[in-house]
């Protein structure tokens, strides 16, 4: 017979990756995961899974160079006020007046970093110190040293280098507006608002105002020419007539009254009616005049004679009139709310049918299209009438819509809200808040003209101000630039974490770090420079936590001169959840990762369970005790399964 062989069959699959010292706390942070997941599903929605990874980006980074330092059997207890130091550093020379390049201020968190790094390495090698020692202190050095050169105030870093002035105007349809445009008071009278404004030719304005109902004259430096009381609650209808005169009308009563330049003002007409809402002036030279109560439009001749009277019975009250090109009278109505078109000599017909109570504030832009405000009481739906059909163009969140200008191209400035805010429509763009208007309080918008900046009537008091149509931001390109380099510290941390693995893997010094932490004289005996590579990967370390401060101080456009303080716990924790030997010379920076990650998804998952953040650290003592269980476990089943083999018959 032939001779049995005496070798024993090689371990199996589940062996084999069991004895994978990573496997352990890869498991539970599978666990952990799943289980989070499946109980709240935005868990492991895309936001927080980004936010997680941002997360871990700069501990990963730190916890790199601690991994180094740990396989040699030391410790780094100096990262987070290393961190902290190496930010202030940088901050300082970011905001500097001398303007330097941006990377100047990463080269000096790098070095900050560095420097620190290679003064552990050199006391703990040269004096012989012990490494828990040697950097207790560096931590406590450092963290005083930020804090008394700080002042403990923190750095805003929202503003630096060299400034530039970015313009564009807020009526192009496709530029991208630039800051808020300026807007500048002119005029305040006794007023409680101005609901009516009229440009003038000299560059001023009449204006019509309610509570009580007057009409002043602005010349153009702003100063007040004439004001004349009219005894009406609120004056919401102004028309130029020649010789700069002014029509002006509102409510009660129907009267129309003419004001001169010079303050004097006579009856024009009486329309016999409860209020006049709008004037305006046709292609003939003649007026008409929308009022309520009844609802009906009276054309008016320049001499003040009433020619015609057409009264709309269905309706409540014409809100506003307006006269396309070609002569054509639009008419808004309220009470039902629709718009009837008249063309010269003819009767006026529906044009549209609202399902509104109140269809007001008429208005044709350079295209023809036909603007106009419906709704309720507080109507803020915002619609376009072009070629009969009637789209909406934008509903304000903040009702009522007070008054707006159409423009070319669709392009909208409305005034909405109890105060006034102004918000900016384009087409293809999101409607956006070019201006708060807090102040200001916009009740009425006027163009007055391509070179004139647009007229703003007030409320609270009434008055008059500017807005101007340009806006202009007041950019920073270093201080954008650098805040936004924190979206790279996940691709960063991934390339130094592979860097990391090729190092210790296929690395002569890689294998130098292993047999260090192993045994260090017998490193020494075998001719490895010892006291060397310990300064390097403190150094290393260092260097990492000045780019690890890069990434923070970005992420929060601030330096905190407590900055990453306690993160040694988490960076510490992070290398020991991975499997990497606090006595040394076992470990790797997979594990590594894996412990960073768990760490954070463990806080996230708490955040998502409604737990206070306070009890993090608890979480974290127990993993670092489950993690070492399940790490002797694992070792004790490899034991077990050998001493298995080995009995086999």
């Amino acid at each position: 017979m032939g001779k049995e062989s005496s070798a024993q069959p090689g371990p199996g699959l589940v062996p084999r990756i069991l004895s994978i010292k990573e496997v352990g706390i890869l498991l539970i942070l599978a666990v952990i995961f799943t289980a989070i997941s499946l109980y709240t599903p935005s868990f492991a929605s895309r936001s927080n899974l980004s936010s997680i990874i941002q997360a871990i980006s700069p501990i990963a980074l730190m916890a790199i160079g601690q991994t180094f330092v740990i396989l040699t059997a030391g410790i780094d207890l100096s990262v987070g006020s290393v961190c902290a130091l190496s930010a202030y550093m940088m901050s300082l020379v970011l905001i500097s007046e001398d303007g330097y390049p941006l990377w100047v201020g990463l080269a000096v968190a790098l070095g900050t970093g560095g420097f620190c790094g290679l003064l552990s390495g050199l006391i703990i090698t040269k004096l012989r110190v012990t490494p828990f020692i040697v950097t207790l202190g560096m931590l406590s050095a450092c963290s005083g040293l930020t804090l008394g050169l700080s002042g403990g105030k923190q750095i805003s870093l929202g503003k630096f280098g060299r400034a530039v002035e970015e313009s564009a105007s807020i009526l192009s349809p496709t530029g991208e507006v630039a800051g808020q445009p300026a807007v500048e008071r002119r005029y305040y009278g006794e007023s409680a608002s101005v609901d009516a404004i009229q440009p003038t030719r000299d560059g001023g304005a009449w204006l019509g105002a309610a509570s009580p109902g007057s009409v002043t004259l602005l010349g153009a430096n702003w100063e007040p020419r004439c004001s004349v009381n009219l005894n009406l609650e609120e004056v919401s209808a102004l028309a130029p007539i020649e010789d700069a005169a002014v029509l002006a009308a509102g409510s009660p009563g129907g009267k129309v009254y003419r004001i001169e330049v010079g303050g004097a003002s006579t009856l024009f007409c009486d329309t016999g009616a409860g209020a006049v809402e709008a004037i305006t002036q046709d292609n003939k030279g003649s007026f008409r005049v929308g009022t309520r109560e009844p609802a009906a439009v009276l054309q008016v001749s320049r001499e003040g004679e009433v020619l015609s009277r057409i009264p709309l019975g269905e309706s409540k009250a014409v809100t506003s009139l307006a006269l396309d090109r070609s002569g054509k009278l639009f008419i808004a109505t309220e009470g039902p709310g629709s718009i009837l078109g008249m063309n010269p000599g003819a009767s006026p017909e529906v044009v549209y049918s609202a399902t509104a109570t109140v269809v007001e504030q008429l208005k044709i832009d350079s295209e023809n299209r036909l603007w106009f405000v419906e709704g309720e009481e507080k109507p803020n739906r915002l619609m376009v009438l072009d070629q009969g059909k009637a789209d909406l163009a934008w509903i304000s969140p903040k009702p009522p819509i007070r008054t707006f200008l159409a423009y070319a191209d669709q392009v909208a400035l409305v005034s909405t809200g109890n105060v006034g805010a102004l918000y900016l429509l384009r087409p293809g763009f999101e409607p956006s808040m070019i201006h708060p208007m807090t102040t200001f309080k916009a009740r009425t918008l006027v163009d007055a003209g391509p070179s004139a900046p647009i007229f703003v009537g007030n409320s609270g008091p009434g008055g008059l101000a500017t807005l101007e149509t340009t806006a202009t931001l007041t950019r920073y390109p270093v201080a954008e630039a650098f805040n936004e380099i924190h979206r790279l510290a996940p691709l960063t941390m991934a390339v130094l974490i592979c860097v990391a693995w090729l190092f210790l893997r296929f690395t002569t010094w890689g294998t130098y770090l292993y047999a260090i932490g192993g045994n260090e004289q017998a490193a020494r005996l075998s001719g490895i420079r010892v006291d060397r590579m310990k300064v390097f990967v403190y150094t290393v370390t260092g260097v990492l936590c000045g780019l690890a401060s890069v990434f923070l101080t970005s992420k929060l456009h601030t330096l905190d001169p407590n900055l990453a303080k306690g993160y040694e716990l988490k960076v510490i924790a992070a290398v020991v959840i991975g499997g990497t030997s606090l006595m040394g010379g076992q470990g790797s920076v997979w594990g590594t990762l894996i412990g960073a990650t768990l760490l954070y998804v463990l806080n996230y998952s708490l955040v998502h369970l409604g737990m206070e953040d306070i009890w993090s650290d608890l979480f974290i003592g127990i993993v670092i005790i489950l993690a070492a269980i399940i790490d002797s476990l694992r070792s004790r089943f490899g034991e077990w399964i050998g001493f298995s083999r080995r009995q086999a018959p």
